[in-house]
């Protein structure tokens, strides 16, 4: 039997680098190349080709001496939006221009297999019909020319349709496949100069793409796209401090072997920065070395010592990171004299006594509470109070006959639906003998679990802490003397910040093991139920409420909200299905393919896009889920879609209130239904640390301007009805970012803590990192292991072509050594 032993082994790469390296290995390699694009013509906005980039003559001896290489003709727009426009709309002729311009160069350098095409920045899926045009017309012109011209294209990396992570939604693989031979999909650059320090090709981003294209396209077509190349991000300031645009500094192999070997430094490669050699670690998930380069040590988030609650460790991506979902209350008493549960002396009807609490019955009941003080003094006496619901919110307890009204009419804080404590009296004189603690009415519903009285009650909300400990010791230098920084060192923050949302009322998703308590929802109309994955489970599982009709929180005094659900329609699903408040219908109508908001029958407003039903065999494990949101203030409704919150459209409707929650034509799948504050803000983006020296610094809180700030929860309200992010002129990025101390002149070879404090919740510490104050960074790079490792599992996983390395000259030599010869 016959074995084609060089299949999905063909090796693409192109001749970016112009440096000796790329020549060396044009000239010693060549047998190990299938295609070689000669990155030399760019493309203007009028569809004028010129040759700016790699001189031909300086190929020629390659060409010759390797005939049996496919020589392509790159042709380039270097990203620029505009051009690729202007080809693809034919905007003055662009396009017939450019056709004939691939005629002309293909003609000029007859010798060529074809030409490549690598055209950026296409923008988003509404552009799909038109380059779908431009690519067939290129591929119908090549051919025209002559069949036997090949056409190579340069694809983005998609997970999807509309799965671009850079914004490239104009590209579907499938729609493409017909019009090229080959395609080079450009599965680099996941990191790059302005993002968070990794990989450049992390696994799930190259299995995501490839699982996705060689579904979609014939994978002998199919290139991957690998990189040559790597980065060095500076953690030790901001870029701006820098004089820097971005942290990132794009370096080859052979950089990154120079960084290992102590060859450079961040004081220009000179002192006052000892000359460090530096370990290289491997990351056997993704398949690529890093290292650590002037880091004397480093703590992941899972590594703190000490961590007090709301904090919490959690693993995502395989980063492990604190963070707190949700502030708790903080209480200290200092010495307790008193401490009783809810349990009264006596009580008439309209208390009902619990385990350890009384819950009001009616407005009207009372409880007593008689305790003895044996000597006199100055007290604070706090109770434990809880509104369990939100017209379940206040009640009166009196201290000797003085009576304090405890009321929240606030839905936007979970806060009061537990217990707390609050004062009842603050540095009050008691004399020794009887006193009586009264609970004298409120609102039904309300609970008292108890009071104490004690010398000093205090009590915040709190995010939590962690502690680290951190134990920077010596390193040897290049001389094999033993080095320490000159200055002294910084402490830097590795953070996830999040753009702020809406207070948070309600957050559902229906993973608790008792699902749709009737104490808390009610169905207005259908029927509702929720699939859990695991149906015995006792903990939280992933679970889907579905059904059809209206459910609703079992409250009727809703007006202004922000309501946000994310659901799927099932492969037999039609209709309307989203969120409602009185008789305001925000929807995605699967139909007809839009956003749509409605008030009784009257459709106020519509915006298009494109929605797809779930097979059932995906519809639990991989469920094509939507986010429809929307929020209501007076008379005016912000309609939001997408992952991004984006906003479609406002509309004007006419004053409704009462119940809120999810509403559906016909079958639905729901995973999240969130409700929260209409003009309330929760940022997500301030924390604090203690520092080895023992000083706090604050960092991250964002100045904004038309708001009101609740300094005891740290949250914000907006002055008037406009969109968050016009009250800041500052953006929050997405991606992991660093904060960094000022010098700490604190001595090597000593042990140290650091602290880490959320003053908001859902911001996620990473790691920290202790470093040279002179600088220090993180260095992500590709050797010949990591390459050799992705173009096997093109071939075997995959059976794509082979790969397509970015870009030849930047990589370890000995790759080609590895690799088979194709002639």
């Amino acid at each position: 039997m016959s074995r084609d032993y060089l299949r999905g082994k063909k090796c693409m790469v192109w001749s970016f680098m112009g440096n000796t390296r790329m020549h060396q290995a044009l000239n010693n390699y060549g047998d190990r190349f299938e295609t070689v694009g000669i990155f030399t013509f760019e493309v203007d906005i009028s569809g004028t080709i010129t040759e700016t980039g790699t001189p031909i003559s300086s190929m020629m001896p390659y060409i010759n001496k390797w005939p049996k290489v496919r020589w392509f003709l790159t042709v380039m727009n270097h990203g620029t939006a505009s051009i690729f426009t202007a080809l693809r709309n034919n905007e003055n002729g662009a396009k017939t221009k450019f056709l004939s311009e691939l005629v002309r160069i293909m003609q000029k350098y007859p010798w060529c297999a074809g030409v490549d095409i690598d055209l950026e920045r296409g923008g988003g899926y509404e552009n799909k019909d038109a380059a779908n045009i431009l690519f067939r017309d290129i591929y119908q012109t090549v051919k025209a020319y002559n069949p036997a011209k090949l056409v190579n294209i340069c694809l983005p990396g998609m997970t999807g349709v509309q799965g671009s992570v850079g914004g490239e939604n104009w590209c579907v693989y499938a729609d493409l496949d017909a019009y090229c031979d080959t395609a080079a999909i450009m599965s680099y650059g996941m990191s790059w100069a302005g993002s968070a320090p990794g990989p450049v090709s992390p696994r799930d981003w190259l299995v995501g793409v490839y699982d996705y294209a060689a579904r979609v396209m014939n994978p002998q077509k199919i290139y991957m796209g690998l990189p040559g190349y790597g980065w060095e991000w500076q953690i030790y300031a901001n870029p701006a401090d820098l004089g820097k645009t971005y942290r990132g500094v794009s370096l080859t192999y052979y950089a990154a072997k120079i960084w290992a070997e102590g060859g450079y430094n961040f004081t220009g490669n000179a002192p006052p920065q000892p000359m460090i050699p530096w370990l290289a670690y491997w990351d056997d998930y993704d398949q690529v070395p890093y290292m650590l380069p002037q880091v004397y040590d480093y703590a992941e988030g899972g590594d703190a010592t000490d961590r007090e609650a709301p904090i919490i460790g959690e693993t995502y991506n395989r980063r492990r990171y604190l963070t707190c979902y949700g502030k708790t209350q903080k209480a200290e008493f200092g010495t307790i004299y008193i401490d009783r549960d809810g349990v009264p002396d006596s009580y008439t009807e309209g208390v009902v006594i619990g385990n350890g609490m009384i819950t009001l019955s009616s407005e009207t009941g009372t409880a007593t509470y008689d305790f003895t003080l044996p000597q006199s003094g100055v007290y604070d006496v706090a109770v434990r109070i809880c509104f369990p619901y939100w017209d379940k919110n206040g009640i009166n307890i009196s201290l000797d006959g003085s009576t304090v009204g405890f009321y929240e009419s606030r839905l936007w804080w979970p806060y009061w639906r537990s217990t707390f404590w609050v004062a009842l009296a603050k540095g009050r004189s008691l004399s020794a003998g009887e006193h009586t603690i009264t609970v004298d009415g409120g609102v039904v519903g309300a609970q008292l679990y108890g009071f104490r009285l004690c010398s000093s009650f205090s009590e915040r909300p709190s995010a939590g802490s962690a502690t680290f400990e951190l134990s920077p010791r010596s390193f040897k230098d290049v001389n094999g003397s033993m080095a320490v920084p000159d200055k002294g060192f910084k402490l830097t923050t590795e953070i996830l910040r999040r753009k702020p949302d809406s207070a948070l009322v309600w957050y559902e998703d229906f993973r608790d093991p008792i699902t749709l308590q009737s104490t808390y929802w009610t169905t207005l109309s259908g029927n509702w139920a929720v699939w859990r994955s695991d149906e015995y489970a006792t903990g939280r599982v992933y679970s889907q409420l579905e059904g059809s009709g209206q459910l609703a929180w079992r409250y009727d005094s809703f007006s202004d909200v922000h309501l946000r659900a994310r659901l799927a329609f099932p492969h037999n699903g039609s209709g309307r299905a989203g969120v409602f408040i009185g008789n305001i219908f925000c929807c995605i109508n699967i139909d007809t393919q839009q956003v749509e908001l409605y008030q009784g029958s009257v459709l106020l407003g519509s915006y298009g896009s494109a929605y797809y039903k779930t097979p059932a065999s995906d519809i639990r494990t991989n469920p094509n889920m939507y986010l429809i949101e929307m929020r209501k203030r007076g008379n005016r409704v912000r309609v939001y879609s997408g992952n991004s919150n984006t906003l479609r459209f406002t509309a004007t409707v006419s004053p409704t209130s009462g119940y809120c929650g999810i509403r559906s034509d016909n079958e639905i799948k729901c995973e999240l239904l969130r409700l929260g504050d209409a003009w309330t803000y929760e940022p997500y983006e301030a924390f604090d640390v203690t520092m080895p020296n023992g000083t706090t610094e604050t960092y991250g809180r964002i100045a904004r301007s038309n708001v009101t700030w609740d300094s005891e929860f740290e949250v914000f309200t907006l002055s008037s009805d406009v969109e968050e992010s016009s009250t800041r002129s500052e953006d929050i990025s997405m991606d992991y970012d660093f904060v960094h101390s000022a010098m700490l002149y604190i001595p090597c070879n000593a042990d140290y803590t650091a602290k880490f404090t959320p003053r908001d919740i859902n911001v996620w510490c990473s790691r920290i990192f202790l470093g040279d104050g002179d600088g220090f960074g993180i260095v992500y790079y590709q050797d010949v292991d990591s390459i050799v490792y992705w173009a096997n599992e093109a071939a075997y996983r995959w059976c794509l072509r082979g790969f397509a390395l970015w870009s030849l000259g930047q990589e370890d030599l000995r790759l080609w050594e590895a690799l088979p010869k194709l002639s």
